[in-house]
């Protein structure tokens, strides 16, 4: 009971965290950067990226959210069925995964956006968009030590288990 416990809130955190990820990283790429970029609100940079002939688009954003959303939930889902019994070593490193990649997918995704700004606005501030997109990086990143971390334990764990079934082995103790 506990383990099924622990392994529903692993689920539900690992879920939310996703879709955190992807709704903020929504945000971020369809107004937050484009107002940092620009130093100007919202509706004026769209009226100036439009009035030079540059595009301000949602859908990345858009897509990018859902598509996190799905991935969250079909990850929740592997982790919770009963007939696949997914270890959760192996839970965690699909969980890394997904939020590794979620800084080129949010990097492909934000770039026309931040770019039209760049053509439109002559002193635009680079340096002001990473900022508000540092935490999205900061957290892939982290992401890809988590599933280094993992998959290092899982192969320790593996070693441990083969060396302990091999001392017993030796002893003519049964495999239990």
């Amino acid at each position: 009971m506990a383990a099924r416990l622990m392994r529903v809130a692993l689920a539900v955190l690992g879920v939310v965290a996703i879709v955190a990820y992807a709704v903020l990283g929504a945000f971020i790429m369809n107004d937050w950067a484009v107002v940092a970029a620009s130093g100007r609100p919202l509706d004026e940079t769209i009226a100036a990226m439009g009035a030079a002939g540059e595009q301000y688009r949602t859908t990345p954003g858009f897509l990018f959210a859902i598509l996190g959303v799905l991935l969250a939930l079909a990850w929740g889902l592997l982790v919770l069925h009963p007939l696949i019994r997914l270890p959760v070593w192996a839970a965690v490193i699909f969980w890394g995964i997904i939020l590794a990649f979620g800084a080129p997918a949010y990097f492909f995704a934000a770039f026309a956006n931040l770019n039209s700004v760049g053509d439109v606005f002559s002193d635009w501030d680079a340096e002001a968009a990473f900022a508000v997109e540092a935490p999205l990086y900061a957290v892939s990143g982290v992401a890809v030590l988590v599933v280094i971390a993992a998959a290092g334990a899982a192969a320790i764990a593996a070693v441990v288990r083969g060396v302990v079934r091999r001392r017993r082995a030796d002893r003519g103790v049964p495999a239990a």
